[in-house]
């Protein structure tokens, strides 16, 4: 399968409690214990014991969706909380200090160049090389990432360096216009020597094709398409010379089980792997370093269903949504409910992780963003990544999030007539949506919920 799929492009073009371990009373004795843990199998999954992650470890436990609602009292409102502030991510700039100006004997020719490395094919539209004078780009004008718009057109090439990430433009520069018949390299001319940059900011270029009949001054951003972005760098005291400079927040290579996680320029390359109906498959595509940084910068103190909204506003959710749909017709998955099927297995199969794991934060809820690229995260994590999805187009999909105590979970609405626990939330039904474990299909509550209170939270 071509892995051509690309997180964070809408991003560049436009340049409660958490969960809680511990059940509350003792089990009775006569409880089953298939682990032998000393947690009943109806309390024994992934937010009390990470290393359950899938409802068939539990012998004994009923794989049919329920039929009934739970009989209890239901809230429909939600509580009008928000996240400590102890997981408030940093959001205060550091003070900038602008270089001496000095005058350098360094010959600009002889500035030093990076070279992409391995991750992007020849197929693929990218940067090659880029130094303080000059950035080179492969092109491919029917690529999947330049859509044909520019073949056989007169074309540049626009490179701008910014503040990483995607901060203030420091400079820009365009190479000569030539017709794109085919593959080509186009090199953009650029000037860091004279910018305001201190030993310490970091910058990085993003890469977009224009008309070759306009200028910069002319070009409207609708004229633009963007292609691809570098790697952070730092510009030496002598004006020219470069030097990759990766962002404190920046993720390592990673891999479990049924997923991989690869960083190269600009990128991290994603690869999951699961199974849906009985039918494996494998999924691949990219997400934009700078669309990680970003969410990991944005400030907490927020909502639940704020970060629901923030996915949707920002685009990503409907980018997400878009290549998981194409990702499941791919694989053989084409009919809507199958898909949805599909898009629930894929949530699932991210490892649960807690916020004291992943973030030394007792309650941290994540952008869907973040989810995604850490391959991982807790319940509201994951729950919020599939409210978003499956609420974005191509679904479109009426979803809450579903909070019993100490736990959150997605709703999907369901006719009257479909089985399954749910929720009902202004004369709506709202079928729950277990997604910290593999194998909860929709309506099917793990035993520790079936009868508790719930808040339910319109996204």
């Amino acid at each position: 399968m071509e892995r051509r799929r690309f997180l964070g492009s809408v991003a560049a073009a436009t340049a409660v409690a958490g969960c809680t371990s511990g059940s509350g009373s003792e089990p009775e004795t006569t409880e089953r214990d298939s682990d032998g843990d000393g947690v009943p199998d109806s309390e024994d999954y992934a937010p009390n014991d990470p290393a359950v992650q899938e409802k068939s470890d539990l012998e004994g436990v009923a794989t049919t969706a329920r039929t009934t609602a739970p009989a209890t009292s239901v809230r429909t409102t939600a509580p009008a909380t928000t996240e400590s502030e102890t997981a408030t991510a940093q959001t205060t700039a550091t003070t900038r200090t602008t270089a001496a100006t000095t005058t350098t004997t360094v010959d600009p020719e002889a500035a030093n160049s990076l070279t992409v490395g391995e991750g992007w094919s020849e197929q693929e539209s990218h940067v090659t090389r880029y130094s303080s004078q000059e950035v080179t780009a492969h092109v491919v004008p029917n690529g999947p990432k330049v859509d044909g718009s520019f073949s056989g057109k007169s074309t540049k090439l626009l490179a701008i360096a910014y503040r990483y990430p995607r901060g203030d433009g420091v400079v820009y520069g365009t190479s000569d216009a030539v017709t794109l018949d085919g593959t080509t390299e186009l090199t953009a001319s650029v000037d860091l020597s004279d910018a305001e940059l201190s030993a310490d900011d970091r910058v990085h270029y993003m890469a977009f094709l224009m008309p070759g009949d306009l200028d910069f001054d002319s070009v409207e951003s609708q004229d633009l398409v963007f292609f691809h972005e570098t790697d952070p760098f730092v510009r030496h005291d002598d004006g020219v010379t470069v030097e990759r400079s990766p962002h404190p927040k920046s993720l390592a290579d990673d891999s479990g089980e049924e997923y991989e996680r690869t960083a190269i320029e600009g990128a991290y390359q994603l690869s999951f792997e699961g199974s849906t109906q009985g039918n494996s498959w494998s999924t691949s595509f990219y997400i934009y370093k700078t669309s990680y940084v970003e969410a990991v910068e944005e400030p907490r103190g927020r909502s639940r269903p704020e970060y629901v909204s923030h996915a949707q506003q920002e685009g990503f959710a409907d980018e997400l949504a878009g290549i998981l749909a194409d990702e499941a017709e791919a694989n053989g998955f084409s009919g809507k409910r199958t898909q949805v099927e599909f898009i629930i297995d894929f949530v699932q199969n991210l490892p649960y992780v807690p916020d004291d794991v992943s973030k030394e934060f007792d309650d941290y809820t994540k952008f869907i963003t973040e989810t995604i690229t850490e391959a991982g995260g807790d319940c509201e994590d994951t729950a919020i990544m599939l409210a978003a999805v499956l609420q974005a187009e191509p679904f479109g999909y009426d979803m809450v999030l579903i909070q019993p105590p100490g736990h959150m979970a997605a709703g999907i609405r369901g006719n009257d007539d479909l089985p399954g626990v749910y929720w009902e939330y202004d004369d709506r039904r709202y079928y729950y949506i277990e997604t910290t474990g593999s194998g909860w299909g929709i309506g099917d509550i793990p035993d520790t919920y079936a009868d508790a209170e719930a808040y339910v939270h319109q996204v």
